[in-house]
């Protein structure tokens, strides 16, 4: 999880114009089925590896689709924050570490 959340912010950050235009064009009415494949892909992915964890018991039971959201939620709005420059930098140095330790603590089973 820790390895995968830094990365998806590394990509965010370093992409934030260009990870605004792929989510605007994926609910294109233009965008490629091809497109539209490879996010529901993506998506099943990461669904996927909330299961495996369920099965281990290293993640809460419940639908894997209302364990990935909170999840997705607060990387993509920490990343979102973190690109448009509205976190301080004293807020972006520990920042993902915070938001990644709170998505472990919600996700762990109850």
């Amino acid at each position: 999880m820790d390895a995968a959340a830094r990365a998806y912010v590394e990509f965010a950050l370093s992409n934030a114009a260009l990870l605004d235009l792929m989510f605007a064009v994926k609910h294109s009415p233009q965008a490629s089925q091809a497109l539209g494949t490879t996010a529901q892909e993506w998506g099943d992915q990461l669904l996927e590896l909330i299961a495996a964890g369920q099965r281990t018991g290293e993640v809460r039971e419940g639908p894997p689709e209302r364990v990935a959201l909170p999840a997705f939620a607060a990387l993509h709005g920490y990343a979102t924050l973190t690109a448009s420059g509205m976190l301080p930098p004293e807020m972006t140095e520990h920042g993902l570490d915070d938001v990644i330790a709170s998505i472990l603590r919600q996700s762990r089973p109850k």
